[in-house]
């Protein structure tokens, strides 16, 4: 199940967000944890499904923009990303 949607910018402006978790299991500062994350990265690509402790960020890029959804369940990730592709 995705706990958080949200689409960002290539510099890291936060577009939209939209958390449908329970408790606000993942936090505030997500957006900022896998901005960080993807620009630490070396190269051009980056990896689709990266994780920080329980919580796993799933992220499609298209035009500049990051499209990302995140989940502490054992979803598939093939599915998250099938939809993050519909949406974009």
């Amino acid at each position: 199940m995705i706990s958080q949607l949200f689409i960002l910018s290539s510099k890291g402006d936060n577009l939209i967000y939209k958390d449908s978790s329970v408790r606000g299991e993942a936090g505030s500062d997500v957006i900022n944890v896998f901005y960080e994350k993807v620009t630490a990265l070396p190269g051009d690509q980056p990896p689709v499904v990266m994780n920080q402790g329980d919580l796993h960020f799933v992220h499609v890029r298209q035009g500049g923009l990051y499209w990302v959804a995140t989940t502490t369940a054992d979803s598939s990730p093939f599915s998250i990303i099938e939809f993050l592709n519909r949406l974009k």
